[in-house]
């Protein structure tokens, strides 16, 4: 079950990266962007320290993934793995509100379900959510979800490897 579910999660982070390399976006890429630029700063960090491939510190099989969109906004991603064959898909364009708040009012939830090679199916469970990502310290990210309060609690630390070990 564990295997079946890491390897979704991969291929999900792996065709995040193959999108973002044709555009540039160095970030993608852990270790490309300097330092500076995902160091968090009690005083004042700057919204692009929330760019790059999280999980959640207790569950790695939880994934973030937030990249810069246009303007000053960003996109987000949240996979959670329900069961074997389906998972929790929330997708958001957030903007700063603060150095450390990203918000957002977009959220779509989306249920998954896999068959054997694809998504057999894709429900829409709403698609007006709202909350927000907030750094809470260096390389940690809260999530909170107005709606289904799935991640009280949770901190999203950065991923070792954005293949998660490769596929």
């Amino acid at each position: 079950m564990h295997a079946f579910t890491a390897l979704i999660w991969k291929a999900v982070l792996a065709a995040a990266i193959i999108a973002l390399l044709p555009a540039g976006f160095a970030c993608a890429m852990p270790n490309a962007a300097p330092a500076a630029v995902v160091e968090y700063q009690a005083s004042d960090p700057s919204p692009d320290a929330f760019i790059g491939f999280w999980e959640e510190e207790s569950n790695d099989r939880v994934g973030l993934t937030i990249t810069p969109a246009e303007k000053g906004w960003y996109g987000v991603e949240i996979s959670w793995p329900r069961s074997k064959r389906q998972v929790d898909m929330w997708t958001m364009t957030a903007r700063p509100v603060s150095g450390n708040v990203l918000q957002y009012t977009d959220c779509r939830h989306y249920l998954l379900t896999f068959g054997e090679q694809y998504i057999e199916k894709e429900e829409l469970l709403y698609q007006d959510g709202t909350g927000n990502l907030r750094m809470v310290g260096v390389k940690r990210i809260t999530w909170q979800d107005d709606q289904d309060h799935k991640a009280d609690g949770a901190v999203f630390v950065p991923l070792t490897s954005p293949l998660g070990g490769g596929l």
